[in-house]
């Protein structure tokens, strides 16, 4: 696993935190959003456009990657700005 990496979100817009991945983590870094959620496509799909599979972040504040094959991973803070750090 390379060393984790802090990632900058801009509010209420999907970005990509990890690519081809099949184990990791990516962890809340700033508390400023209302609620950061989470989605996966496979690995070459297309980003999501809209909030219908995305998950809420556990109230840990980590969600751990695990994945059968390669997935892109999407992260979006609602409500303001935010920050997650990710390792794979």
């Amino acid at each position: 696993m390379a060393n984790p990496v802090l990632t900058a979100l801009v509010a209420d817009t999907w970005t990509k935190v990890a690519t081809n991945v099949t184990s990791g983590f990516v962890a809340i870094a700033n508390t400023n959003p209302k609620f950061y959620i989470h989605t996966y496509v496979d690995t070459g799909d297309p980003a999501p456009t809209d909030n219908d599979e995305a998950i809420q972040f556990d109230p840990s504040g980590i969600e751990e990657i695990s994945a059968s094959a390669g997935i892109d991973v999407y992260i979006k803070a609602v409500g303001a700005a935010g920050s997650v750090i990710v390792g794979v």
